[in-house]
């Protein structure tokens, strides 16, 4: 494997560590802004998720940002649960016109017309509307509907009847309250709202035969009325643990989105220049040890930059000064890669290397010009130069066989560079 060693500084013997995914350089912009919103977005629902661990959810309900968050991944799955409940409870609906003929005969006929001419129809077409991606409010108002429409059809079916018979019909109200509150699992709130409408319409419209005493309707109350309080604390029960097992598993999900949002930031930390951003010694190597490994090209051109007189720019201006120019140099090369395998990094004080895998001498040579020509045309102020009022990079080109071992290639390089630098500095030499 190449080992990067150059003229001034001397290398920099790091400890190995974890090699990224890929090259700094590879990263694009929208990545990049994709991986920075979504660590936003991490670093802003823990603390919500935390909160609502604390706050406990006796009222089944999320803060507001979150309870979206638990209707977006849960609507799905939740629709699904509705749907096959719901169709389930149609087929046993209509099976029950046994129980009609059995115990209504007079009204037969009606009932068949009732359940399935006007119930299941109607209960068919709320389901194809919950098929579709609802709002959550609207979902279970459709399903609490079809749980009411049930219970009404059997209200008018005992309003219609007097066969002896039909009080023994009523405690079937039971099922449609155990259906509602267990079976589909209405969200709590609209269960205890479906369940209570159906005790006190049955108390008010007393649907049967003059025969049913007031006795009677008190002890269905009392029946259906003790079948809610049970399903409903079944149902709150169920609710509250499913929600309290998201919030776990969320905050397990947050955690570890933090972790590795934290992981690929010390990655790429050790693998970037601290001062200017742009690769280091550490990610050249080892970007050169993968060029190495996985080469589909035969050869390969570097470009060693140097900024003239930069010493007497720190003197002039100040340190400060000159780390802003070290970055905006290096922000004026890397701005300048259009092949999305090139690598700009920063190995040295003032000192720059440009890696083009499968480029030529004089494809080299033209980026080089191009790039001397830019940063010139920065206007970078340099009055202590003895060159340009600005500040210049000199330049030094070489090219030649993608091995193993590409020291040879970027020692030429390094002498180009020397070679420029004696022509006067502000150009590129090969």
């Amino acid at each position: 494997m190449p080992t990067l060693q150059v003229h001034r500084p001397p290398p920099a013997h790091d400890a190995p560590v974890a090699e990224p995914e890929a090259s700094l350089q590879s990263a694009t912009p929208q990545a990049a802004a994709l991986q920075e919103q979504a660590d936003q977005a991490s670093a802003q629902l823990g603390p919500e998720v935390e909160l609502n661990l604390k706050r406990d959810i006796y009222w089944l309900r999320f803060t507001p940002v979150l309870e979206a968050l638990f209707e977006r991944e849960t609507g799905q799955s939740r629709a699904r649960h509705l749907l096959v409940g719901s169709i389930i409870a149609i087929v046993i609906y209509n099976l029950f016109l046994i129980t009609d003929l059995l115990m209504l005969p007079d009204i037969f006929g009606t009932a068949v017309m009732v359940r399935s001419g006007i119930v299941t129809p109607l209960a068919l077409l709320l389901l194809i509307a919950m098929s579709r991606e609802l709002r959550p409010l609207l979902r279970e108002c459709l399903e609490a509907g079809i749980v009411l429409l049930s219970a009404l059809s059997l209200y008018y079916l005992l309003a219609l009847t007097d066969a002896p018979q039909s009080p023994f019909y009523h405690p079937g109200l039971v099922l449609v309250i155990l259906f509602g509150n267990v079976v589909v699992r209405l969200r709590f709130w609209f269960a205890v709202a479906t369940s209570l409408a159906i005790i006190v319409l049955y108390a008010l419209i007393r649907p049967g035969p003059a025969t049913l005493t007031g006795e009677a309707v008190i002890i269905n109350v009392v029946m259906m009325s003790s079948c809610a309080v049970f399903t409903l604390f079944a149902n709150y029960m169920l609710e509250r643990d499913q929600r309290r097992g998201y919030l776990l598993n969320l905050r397990e999900r947050v955690r570890r989105a933090e972790l590795s949002a934290s992981n690929a930031e010390l990655t790429r930390l050790s693998y970037s220049d601290p001062l200017t951003g742009i690769a280091n010694r550490r990610e050249l190597n080892r970007y050169l040890n993968n060029l190495a490994d996985n080469r589909g090209f035969e050869r390969i051109a570097f470009i060693l930059f140097d900024i003239d007189h930069f010493k007497r720019y720190n003197d002039r201006y100040g340190h400060p000064a000159g780390d802003r120019c070290l970055t905006q140099v290096a922000q004026l090369l890397q701005n300048s890669l259009y092949r999305k395998g090139d690598l700009v990094a920063r190995i040295g004080g003032e000192e720059f290397i440009m890696v083009l895998p499968d480029a030529g001498r004089h494809t080299a040579m033209l980026v080089a010009e191009r790039l001397r020509e830019t940063v010139e045309a920065a206007a970078i102020p340099h009055e202590a130069s003895p060159i340009a009022p600005v500040v210049t990079v000199s330049a030094g080109v070489s090219e030649g066989p993608m091995s193993a071992d590409v020291l040879p290639v970027l020692s030429e390089a390094d002498t180009a560079l020397y070679r420029a630098k004696a022509a006067g500095r502000n150009c590129v030499s090969d």
